[in-house]
């Protein structure tokens, strides 16, 4: 499962619960050097559980054990040191190991929902009465630490937050502890390079987005007389495209308000390119470089989920979000997806009520797309000749 999947699973259980007039506890962990943390036996009896076995198992405790450590500083080497626990970093399986690892987590609570990600966990809660919701969600947190003792890894509990969603007031003094220990109540977190706000508005990830590609926007300028058009423009593709399309599936269908100032730099970015006048239309320019607008990635992003959710390619737990498709035929209904109503803004403005409406408008033929490279393709030159169609 991407990150862009993660965020997702968590925004859409708390903008259903908001949507039921349910508050909603979310709770960030973070674990004390975790990967360096896991105990080889715990790791190795949990491989056998999952059904790794013979061969494959002894293939496992070979890969981890007799691996020795040492410190090169200076031009001296340290003694070696035996590694007697944690999975080897920068490994392609040390991430997997590592999620293998917390992966019984989810069944320790039976009222806490899990968002496993690597090392990045997320858990959250949903009710209608906050001062009991915190009182359960305070409960099942002391049982989780206990887990987090017996598979000898340690919470820090000083950078561990937790975060009350809902559209409701809440009482500014709401608590929660473990082991005695109070835990910070923020509005804001960042999950997996994504900053969630307790509102679902995205006004923080939306600023920090603008603050980062800004200063992008200013050195374009002032190197602009130095490079080309095409060299300018890898640039925007390296320093400000990947800020403005990371999970914007997610984050992206925010206020047009918000949105719009994203748009703006963009636009500034592309008329820097173009070595054009700063108040030039932009269309044309867009054009000339083959771009979509701020909006329209946004789009596209959100439509290429939706052509995997056609297509039964999505983790489960996003799958189950656009439920049943229209039509069991080969007729036009086949390709629809049931649309899903909302009492609030925030939840129609997630994907799986906003990303429903945008597939159930796009054409059959972009629907019917034998592959996801020609889907893009194609959705890209479609919106590029809306472009030429409003000069």
């Amino acid at each position: 499962m991407s990150t862009s999947m993660a965020v997702m699973e968590l925004v859409e259980g708390i903008s259903t619960a908001i949507d039921n007039r349910e508050y909603t506890v979310g709770f960030f962990i973070d674990l004390k050097k975790a990967f360096d943390t896991i105990d080889h036996g715990i790791l190795l009896e949990k491989m056998e559980r999952y059904g790794v076995r013979g061969i494959a198992h002894n293939w496992l405790k070979s890969y981890l054990d007799d691996r020795d450590q040492y410190v090169h500083m200076y031009n001296v080497d340290s003694d070696l040191q035996k590694v007697t626990h944690g999975v080897p970093q920068g490994s392609v399986l040390g991430p997997k190991l590592f999620i293998m690892y917390i992966k019984d987590l989810c069944d320790v609570s039976k009222l806490l929902k899990c968002v496993l990600f690597a090392d990045d966990t997320s858990l959250y809660c949903s009710g209608k009465d906050i001062e009991q919701l915190l009182d359960k969600v305070e409960n099942e947190l002391t049982i989780l630490k206990k887990w987090f003792d017996i598979n000898k890894l340690s919470l820090n509990l000083k950078k561990t937050k937790f975060i009350i969603f809902g559209n409701k007031k809440i009482n500014e003094q709401a608590k929660l502890k473990i082991n005695d220990v109070e835990i910070e109540r923020v509005n804001e977190n960042t999950l997996l390079g994504t900053i969630i706000d307790n509102k679902l508005n995205w006004k923080p990830q939306i600023n920090n987005i603008k603050s980062k590609i800004s200063k992008t926007i200013a050195i374009l300028y002032k190197i602009k007389n130095i490079l080309n058009q095409n060299s300018l423009y890898i640039l925007f593709c390296s320093l400000i495209l990947p800020y403005i399309t990371y999970c914007v599936e997610v984050w992206g269908n925010a206020y047009k308000t918000n949105i719009n100032q994203i748009f703006l730099l963009q636009k500034k970015a592309i008329r820097i390119i173009n070595h054009a006048n700063y108040c030039a239309t932009t269309n044309p320019l867009l054009i000339k470089l083959h771009a979509l607008k701020f909006e329209d990635l946004a789009v596209l992003r959100t439509a290429v989920v939706m052509y995997k959710a056609h297509h039964r390619t999505l983790p489960h737990c996003i799958q189950e979000l656009f439920g049943a498709r229209d039509g069991h035929y080969q007729l036009r209904g086949a390709h629809m997806f049931r649309s899903a109503g909302a009492r609030t803004d925030t939840k129609s403005r997630c994907i799986s009520v906003k990303g429903i409406n945008i597939w159930n408008k796009l054409d059959c033929e972009l629907k019917t797309c034998n592959s996801i490279k020609k889907f893009k393709r194609n959705f890209k030159t479609k919106v590029i000749e809306r472009y030429k169609a409003s000069l």
